[in-house]
């Protein structure tokens, strides 16, 4: 024990001074980005504010990065450059449907003399609603990053989303005859036509760019990371 009085205070001073000696992390660089974004003009994609989808774009580009990126304007001499095209925002009508239906379940009604359950059928009448909307995209983009050794990345992207809720209301009879999973369900907040757009962009185009340019930028950052070490010695 007498020992252990003495180790412990080494073994934290120990502790403090491998803290000490790490080397803090180098903030991310900053990397400006221009986003050009060119939409066809109908009927939907005039109900879309392409500025809150340019900002909502780059946030999702921004994640898990190795750099930071900066929205900045063509004429600011960005590093990044992605030219989009939305040649097709197709949004289909809503489409509403209520079925009516019994149900019914065996429950727990209390207990008799012996203290065995006593079970009970309830049933009730409920309606079941279905809203369905279905939306696709076209995307043609074209991703330049200037330097030593630069990428050009191009690619058109046609995704589909089908939004679907699906719940009850109108519950006529017994409450308990419908299983409770079910009666927490209620109508959700349908996506607007800016939501269903970043929804189609996320299905695969902003996840391919997204890879582009991480792997371009941690292979920079790796090349660097040599050259840190070095100045700091």
């Amino acid at each position: 024990m007498k020992h252990l009085k003495y180790l412990l205070p080494l073994l934290f001073i120990g502790f403090l001074a491998c803290n000490s000696s790490r080397t803090p992390r180098a903030p991310k660089r900053e990397v400006p980005i221009a986003i050009n974004i060119k939409a066809h003009n109908n009927a939907t994609v005039n109900f879309v504010n392409l500025d809150y989808f340019r900002l909502e774009l780059i946030q999702e580009l921004d994640q898990f990065q190795s750099v930071n990126f900066l929205l900045v304007d063509a004429q600011d001499n960005p590093e990044v450059v992605l030219n989009m095209e939305i040649s097709t925002f197709t949004l289909w009508p809503r489409d509403e449907r209520i079925s009516r239906r019994r149900v019914s379940r065996r429950i727990v009604a209390g207990t008799d003399a012996a203290g065995k359950p006593i079970y009970q059928t309830v049933t009730a009448s409920i309606d079941i609603v279905q809203i369905q909307r279905r939306s696709n995209a076209r995307f043609t983009t074209d991703l330049t990053i200037k330097g030593t050794p630069g990428l050009k990345f191009s690619r058109t992207f046609v995704p589909n989303y089908n939004y679907v809720n699906t719940y009850v209301e109108n519950i006529q009879g017994d409450s308990r005859a419908v299983d409770p999973s079910i009666t927490m369900r209620g109508p959700n907040i349908e996506p607007t036509e800016n939501d269903f757009l970043l929804i189609l962009a996320r299905e695969e185009m902003v996840r391919r760019l997204s890879t582009e340019l991480r792997k371009y930028y941690d292979a920079q950052v790796k090349a660097l990371a040599p050259l840190d070490t070095s100045k700091r010695n």
